[in-house]
């Protein structure tokens, strides 16, 4: 990931351009609720950029700091404030994506050979590598609290590929007509979201109701040239950023059973995105400030 963006940190949208789905209708009427958030930024002790990705409903937080040495670690912070770092044993990067409630942690690091893996962490200190059969490179964005597991796997040609794995089994997950497709989170009933990048280059959003033989519906932000989903929750509120007509990013949420969007800034902030989301609609992203210093927040509904 860079410092300033979950998606290119990770290589969400770092694709390679290389099953008959029905479709939902593509949701352009755009109604804004009146939501406002306390925000209260976080940062990792003596970190040059922290990253926050999740929460779960005991508080707990999971996101990256980069050190000042250019050294990405993983960190939970605990309800209390305290950090604890996660870092993969003998990774040379880690960063925790995904917290369940029972205090699953899914993430991604790279090895010392620089290939990426996906992984889950079991309190108290229990670290285990997730790699899609086959793939060159996989990187794991999402569990629910069932214990399935979404992500993306990369070929060796670099083309990438959603999945979910549940049980053992894997299932391979591609928008269909799609140049690449990331699967990066699944609420309680299985539904998964994501986005994918269509023939000329650009990303949307997207929700599949399940990951076999579900139906994927086309979400974008009202207006936007670029729409990114990165997390989602079980009344199907989703959370990410978008790129306006002007190339700013934002971070946004929707109720999409309401079809209800906003858009949701730090205030004072030159980006923003918005990576996870809570049953209790509690935030977790990153945004740049003025200085183009990189911050995690936690937002909570006023």
């Amino acid at each position: 990931m860079s410092s300033s963006s979950f998606s290119s940190k990770v290589a969400l949208v770092a694709f390679s351009l290389v099953g008959l789905v029905a479709f939902f209708p593509m949701l352009h009427a755009e109604s804004r609720p009146s939501i406002s958030f306390n925000f209260t930024p976080i940062d990792h002790p003596g970190a040059t950029v922290t990253n926050c990705y999740a929460a779960n409903k005991s508080g707990i937080i999971v996101g990256d700091f980069t050190d000042t040495g250019g050294i990405v670690h993983g960190y939970a912070r605990l309800a209390n404030g305290t950090f604890k770092t996660l870092d993969y044993p003998g990774a040379i990067s880690t960063s925790p994506l995904r917290i369940n409630d029972s205090n699953q942690v899914v993430g991604i690091y790279v090895d010392s050979s620089n290939v990426k893996h996906g992984f889950l962490f079991t309190s108290p200190n229990h670290f285990a590598a997730i790699n899609y059969p086959g793939a060159a490179q996989t990187e794991v964005y999402g569990i629910n609290n069932g214990g399935q597991i979404v992500g993306t796997w990369y070929d060796s040609l670099g083309a990438a590929s959603g999945f979910s794995l549940l049980n053992g089994s894997y299932t391979n997950l591609v928008y269909p007509n799609s140049l690449g497709t990331a699967a990066a989170d699944v609420n309680t009933v299985g539904a998964i979201c994501g986005f994918w990048i269509d023939t000329n280059g650009l990303f949307h959003g997207f929700l599949l109701t399940k990951a076999i033989n579900g139906t994927y519906s086309q979400v974008d932000y009202p207006g936007a040239a670029r729409t990114y989903i990165f997390g989602l929750n079980d009344s199907n509120q989703v959370v990410g950023k978008y790129l306006d007509t002007s190339r700013v990013t934002h971070g946004w949420g929707a109720d999409l059973k309401r079809n209800q969007y906003l858009t949701i800034d730090v205030p004072g902030s030159v980006y923003d995105q918005v990576v996870g989301i809570t049953n209790a609609a509690h935030l977790t992203g990153t945004f740049t400030d003025t200085s183009l210093v990189t911050h995690g927040f936690l937002a909570v509904p006023k």
